[in-house]
């Protein structure tokens, strides 16, 4: 909401009540700057050991370098790493690509980091779009029961898809060798919620082709997670989708929101055809603290 209004009162009013949590944060000229660090649990269970995602948050923050800024960012990283100290473990920054001064002070003040890559998340807003159907498919919402009777080759579907798949834990020499499991894991926890959430399906001749689960909240259409059957890519079913989804959005007044990795360049090419803009990025820097 606050991007599409470019007006970001309302979140920075959130960020100088206090109304969203933070480990830690500085105070400078009504200005706050604070971090927020949560134990990954999912990994944290496959690993064996304390995993934990530091995500920053600013009431005010500029993208250009600015020397006060910079000294500020410097002490809340040294705050952050005098936590990590205290708190032993594996740890994922957060890290906005376009607030420079905070990539400085984690170069700074981290020698040992594990650069493991980012992701872009895209947006689009108002806008009706053609829903492509080269193959004769149809795409719709599932429902519960029609999605139990299909689980089995939806999951065979979803592993298929994320065979080759490369995230951040596979990039890192610390977690590379059971980084897969992680993204097993979610799958499987995404088959059992099958039902629960929105799932968009798109059908060839009555078998499932490809679906996307989403997530909806008062202003915005997420799509989560995506597969489509290896064997029928030629039917175009995840533009489909995803022209389906953005209409969905649209007709509600919401915005479609999805993310991917920066190298992921075949999906990002897709929403871009159908209007997608990218809105915001992080970068994934690991630290191994344990």
């Amino acid at each position: 909401t606050c991007h599409i209004r470019r007006k970001y009162d309302e979140l920075r009013d959130k960020i100088l009540n206090y109304q969203v949590t933070m480990t830690e944060q500085i105070v400078d000229n009504g200005k706050i700057y604070g971090y927020a660090v949560t134990r990954n649990v999912p990994v944290s269970d496959i690993y064996q050991m304390d995993c934990y995602v530091v995500r920053f948050i600013f009431s005010d923050a500029s993208t250009l370098h600015d020397e006060k800024q910079e000294q500020i960012l410097l002490q809340l990283i040294k705050q952050l790493k005098e936590h990590m100290e205290l708190n032993r473990g594996y740890y994922n920054l957060r890290i906005p690509t376009h607030i420079i001064d905070l990539l400085k002070a984690v170069n700074e003040v981290f020698t040992d980091i594990i650069f493991c890559g980012g992701t872009v998340e895209e947006i689009i807003h108002g806008k009706q779009v053609e829903v492509p159907n080269k193959g004769g498919l149809r795409i719709g919402f599932a429902d519960a029961a029609c999605l139990q009777l299909h689980k089995d080759r939806l999951m065979k579907m979803t592993y298929a898809s994320f065979q080759s798949y490369q995230g951040q834990y596979h990039i890192s020499q610390v977690t590379q060798d059971k980084a897969g499991v992680i993204y097993e894991n979610w799958i499987r926890a995404s088959m059992d919620m099958l039902g629960e959430e929105p799932i968009v399906v798109s059908w060839k001749e009555e078998i499932p082709v490809g679906f996307v689960t989403i997530k909806e909240t008062s202003s915005a259409v997420e799509g989560i997670l995506s597969a489509v059957d290896p064997k029928r890519r030629e039917l175009g079913a995840y533009k489909s989708m995803i022209a389906f989804i953005i209409n969905y959005a649209n007709t509600k007044g919401k915005s479609f929101v999805t993310s991917t990795q920066f190298d992921n360049f075949i999906v990002q090419g897709v929403w871009n055809s159908l209007g997608l803009k990218p809105f915001y990025s992080i970068y994934n820097i690991h630290v191994d603290n344990r």
